[in-house]
């Protein structure tokens, strides 16, 4: 039999970040003087969290011809010439390992990487031009000991160069084909390896940039998203977790843990430095509007932490809707926030946990964490909470007191992600199971797989003999061809469709990052209301259809996208309310000299004039189905407060489209719309 161990590197190309933007100099961007890329590793300085940023509130606007500006000679990127200063690092500590981790071993001590057979061990090295970045160099600590270790690169027209290392080598090179986008590096150990693994101690691996100046970066980031048409994860530019969604006048309201905030202050996922919680909303499930960050050590600022919220909302009776949001306190206990809007002002109506740890009736018995809430058709709210065990409770009408005493669930395997669905007149409550084995298994069906999710139904949630246990409706994302990791899911019916949230950690690749941080995705799943079944869903990269289509002439927000690229969002002072502008999310990556919003579904019938709500000196550039398409309208900003601005435009055909607005130079970008 055949025995490899594939070592691969997914390289495509960055072109779009990498190249300059036109004859102004405020929007070419000379890499070769840029200090955001010189990385030595103890001189990283992370980019403040988005929290902190200093607010922008646009102003009254009016509406006029845009001015006459040298950054009308900018034809986009089909007509320059892709260059970059800078050359890019790998580690092992990127190596992204095979059978869930099992296809490989890293050993920081020694930098060096054990390689089992059959395993395809790979670094994700992101949207690489074999014009721009033109070889590979590694060395290694010591020498190769084989003599049928082959390089392998190949391009995405699936042509490949390839170089033995010779037994012995200490360093090697491999040059790729030019005018090539290269889509994979591969180490690969033929069949006659004398052994059932191969370790490689390397020393440095870099990829060579044809204009490096010699200063060494990270990898630019990457969409998975971004022309492609995956939907998952919902945001690409924000790792966030333990998914909850609210839906109030059409729009679908989704919340977070938001990682991205441990991932800017800390190494790994450990959640202590968490007290933000994410804000996004749809209508049609592929474009999601980013509302930035609830401050909740703000709000809140006895918390410990902030994960895992839980959301519901009742109409009061001046007319007003409540919502109320549940989140984890650190793994001690339960907090709420309220607002009278979905994207705050958020308050505190409580100086401590709605409940925690010293509860008489639940100290003892685990976290009380990772909160769930309802409202059923008596408009009743109820809470559930626990790890280790699961606990219902009662909530008063003013949802953020308990009525009662918390009562014990059936949660057998109890490990967290507790929530809660009322159906068809049932209560139905999921959880999340532990990682053993779950033998014995005395609740009918089948015991689920590990770290699974799984729900009981009851129509008397205080009585603990009433609930029935329902099944298993999602396996761990590494049963499934995703990376094992922690389960939280949120079940919510929208628009006569049934959808699963959850989150996988599927966007680290793309940023950069190997410490466990998560993003929420979202895929239809089947229920049967009738008979209160949930059947088992899967995850996947592709998501979900749109519901419905854009419309672009009315007011849309640049905060809106189905995938972005190179673009960082700023709070204004109005709550929930972004302006885009170009950045990244990656801490410690090379600066984009671009972003790129795309907008998908885009229904147009005509359109001749292209609106723009902007500020500073740069432009935003529409382009129609391609981003490194022809440019159909370009906005020209100069001014240092926000002006509405038209720009005239060519070639736009009835039907639906995928739009791309790249922001180019130092501008904010507000809103946008068309007009006939």
């Amino acid at each position: 039999m055949n025995k490899k161990i594939f070592l691969a590197a997914t390289l495509v190309s960055v072109s779009s970040m990498v190249m300059s933007c036109g004859d102004d100099e405020s929007v070419n961007k000379n890499l070769d003087d840029d200090p955001s890329l010189e990385l030595p590793e103890d001189t990283l300085n992370p980019e403040q969290p988005k929290d902190s940023l200093n607010p922008i509130q646009p102003k009254d606007s009016v509406s006029q011809e845009q001015p006459s500006d040298p950054l009308d000679k900018d034809d986009g990127i089909n007509n320059e010439d892709a260059v970059a200063k800078y050359d890019i690092a790998l580690t092992i500590e990127d190596i992204i390992v095979d059978w869930f981790g099992g296809g490989g071993e890293k050993d920081a001590d020694n930098n060096s990487f054990t390689y089992k057979q059959y395993a395809n061990n790979y670094w994700d090295i992101h949207d690489l031009d074999t014009d721009v970045f033109t070889k590979v160099e590694i060395a290694f600590t010591k020498a190769v000991e084989y003599d049928n270790i082959d390089v392998i690169a190949t391009y995405s027209d699936e042509t490949k160069t390839t170089e033995r290392i010779s037994s012995g080598a200490k360093n090697f090179a491999l040059t790729f084909e030019p005018g090539k986008t290269l889509v994979s590096l591969a180490l690969v150990v033929s069949p006659n390896t004398p052994s059932d693994a191969a370790t490689i101690n390397f020393g440095k691996i870099i990829i060579r940039a044809k204009d490096s100046d010699g200063t060494v970066s990270k990898m630019p980031v990457k969409s998975p998203k971004l022309g492609v048409g995956n939907g998952n994860p919902i945001l690409d530019f924000q790792y966030c977790a333990d998914p909850t969604a609210i839906e109030y006048k059409g729009r679908l309201y989704v919340y977070g843990t938001n990682d991205h905030q441990q991932y800017e202050e800390g190494v790994s996922n450990t959640y202590e430095k968490i007290k933000t919680l994410v804000m996004m909303s749809t209508d049609d499930m592929v474009n999601w509007t980013y509302h930035g960050l609830i401050p909740v050590g703000e709000v809140a600022p006895w918390i410990m932490a902030s994960w895992a919220p839980s959301i519901i909302s009742k109409e009061q009776a001046d007319g007003s809707t409540l919502f109320s949001l549940y989140f984890s306190n650190s793994g001690f206990g339960t907090g709420v926030i309220q607002a009278k809007s979905p994207v705050g002002p958020w308050t505190s109506p409580l100086s401590k946990s709605l409940i925690d740890g010293d509860h008489p009736v639940v100290k003892g018995s685990g976290s009380i964490f990772d909160p769930g809430a309802v409202i059923d058709d008596n408009g009743d709210g109820w809470l559930s909470f626990g790890n280790g065990q699961g606990w219902i409770a009662k909530l008063k009408p003013d949802l953020h007191s308990l009525d009662g005493d918390p009562v014990k669930l059936p949660s057998p395997f109890h490990f967290e992600a507790n929530e809660l669905n009322y159906i068809n007149g049932k209560y139905v409550y999921t959880f999340n199971n532990d990682w053993e084995d779950h033998k014995p298994w005395d609740w009918g069906g089948e015991a689920p797989t590990a770290c699974s999710m799984n729900y009981f139904t009851s129509t008397e949630p205080l009585n603990p003999d009433s609930w029935t246990y329902g099944g298993n409706y999602f396996k761990n994302m590494g049963e499934n061809g995703m990376t094992y990791g922690n389960n939280h899911t949120h079940l919510h019916k929208y628009q006569d469709k049934w959808y699963l949230f959850y989150q996988a950690a599927i966007l680290e690749a793309s940023i950069g990052s190997h410490g466990g941080f998560r993003s929420i995705l979202v895929d239809e799943i089947e229920v049967d209301e009738a008979k209160v079944v949930i059947k088992e869903a899967k995850p996947t990269y592709k998501g979900v259809k749109a519901i419905k289509n854009l419309d672009p002439y009315i007011v849309q927000q640049a905060s809106t996208a189905a995938a972005t690229l190179g673009i960082r969002y700023v709070q204004t002072e109005e709550p929930g309310h972004m302006v885009a502008t170009i950045g990244t999310p990656s801490k410690d990556g090379p600066a984009p000299t671009e972003g790129i919003i795309e907008v998908r579904n885009v229904n147009f019938s005509s359109a001749k004039t292209l609106k723009a709500l902007v500020k500073g000196k740069g432009s935003v550039i529409l382009r129609l189905d391609k981003r490194d398409g022809a440019n159909v309208a370009t906005v020209n900003s100069s001014a240092s407060d926000w002006q509405e601005l038209e720009a005239k435009c060519s070639g736009i055909t009835s039907g639906v489209h995928t739009v791309y607005l790249i922001i180019k130079g130092d501008v904010q970008f507000d809103t946008w719309q068309f007009a006939n």
